[in-house]
């Protein structure tokens, strides 16, 4: 029978057999402060419309009892960097670059970390017997991540709040194991951002308004890719050409430069949606099925064809290219409201005769309030490509 110290060390070496970069031990009652700190943050409304995240403490509890009492939580850390460069935002006839956060790039992380957890699991149930449970946690369950990353050693939290580590920099995929064995706690890490701001700085929408605090509501990325409904005004040219997610804040940060090419080949820009997309494609997908059997086994499949259609037609109308706009007439007849209604906003950035005739035209039929409110903005106000497009 192994004791704590050996349970523990047999654990990290599996770990580290089936490819995971870090491997951790913190205790739950470690986990208090950061419990408090999302449940502030939420009560603060800074979680937009993610809901789940309300329900934090019933769904903590609901964890602790599929394990029977968690007594350890085992940290698991995977390098998703990869350094392919992204095509420019606009090319030769007409094709379209929409940016891709460099977490989406390859096959879902969900999916890949998921297998290698099932495959851990079971590796320690055959070897430690039936007193041993567990369950897998991938972005599914009520656990402070990256406070239990901070506390298992792996980094310390950025004031862009996503974590740092001197290994890998700031690409890494947390995700646990919860179990009821006791296993040994590792120390935590310590530092600080100092007086750096440059992620504050290079933040388009101003989410990271406070040192160590972010704002989804304000978040690119939670526009993009959680929030499902219209896209504030304000944001839309802020948003430039990233289509799914944003990381502006994380390759700024001087921690890149412990950047390390990842040893999972699934999470490399060959084996998924890749680095951007070619936003006219995504014309051509006309139905829901269509649109998840083209990203099937991606991250993308996170936003559905109605918000990356609304995301596709931002990019376009922040292109400032005369060449989108027989893209953007053609997408005010799609059949959905919310894909409409950015169509028409980003129509009316454009300054041709034909642009404006469109919306006039769209004007005449478009029954929906929300829709018919936008194409009459975009009319009344006008083009908008000098002031405030914002794309360098």
């Amino acid at each position: 029978m192994l004791n704590q110290t050996e349970r523990t060390q047999w654990i990290k070496t599996c770990g580290s057999e089936l490819g995971f970069d870090l491997v951790g031990i913190v205790h739950p009652q470690s986990l208090t402060a950061g419990e408090e700190s999302v449940e502030t943050w939420v009560s603060e409304g800074r979680h937009g419309t993610m809901r789940y995240l309300e329900q934090f403490r019933e769904r903590r509890e609901r964890l602790e009892h599929d394990v029977g009492g968690i007594r350890s939580v085992i940290v698991l850390g995977v390098n998703y960097y990869s350094g392919v460069e992204r095509q420019a935002a606009s090319g030769e006839g007409g094709v379209f670059q929409g940016r891709v956060a460099r977490y989406a790039w390859g096959r879902d992380y969900h999916e890949v970390i998921g297998q290698k957890h099932a495959r851990m699991i079971e590796r320690l149930q055959k070897e430690l017997g039936a007193e041993f449970r567990a369950k897998s946690c991938v972005d599914t369950q009520a656990l402070p991540e990256r406070y239990a990353a901070v506390r298992a050693g792996f980094g310390f939290t950025g004031k862009h709040t996503n974590l740092l580590s001197k290994q890998y920099g700031p690409w890494l995929f947390l995700s646990e194991i919860v179990t009821n064995l006791d296993l040994a706690e590792d120390q935590p890490a310590q530092g600080t951002c100092g007086t750096c701001v440059h992620c504050q700085k290079v933040c388009p929408t101003g989410a990271l308004d406070e040192d160590y605090r972010m704002d989804a509501r304000r978040c690119i990325a939670y526009l993009t890719i959680e929030y499902k409904g219209i896209i504030p005004r304000e944001m839309r040219p802020q948003i430039k050409d990233w289509l799914f997610g944003c990381d502006e804040c994380l390759a700024i940060c001087p921690f890149t430069a412990h950047s390390q090419e990842t040893k999972w080949p699934e999470l490399r820009a060959e084996a998924g949606a890749g680095v951007a997309l070619n936003v006219t494609e995504l014309f051509s997908l006309k139905t829901n099925s269509a649109y998840e059997k083209r990203f099937e086994g991606t991250a993308l499949l996170r936003a559905g064809r109605k918000q990356m259609l609304r995301n596709a037609w931002l990019v376009l109308g922040n292109s400032g290219d005369e060449r989108a706009v027989p893209y953007l007439i053609e997408a005010l007849e799609d059949s959905a409201p919310l894909v409409r209604l950015h169509a028409a906003w980003a129509l009316g950035r454009f300054s041709s005769q034909g642009a404006r005739d469109a919306l006039q035209r769209h004007l005449a039929v478009e029954q929906d309030p929300k829709a018919r409110q936008e194409t009459l903005y975009a009319l009344e106000v006008g083009p908008q490509v000098d002031k405030d497009r914002g794309v360098s």
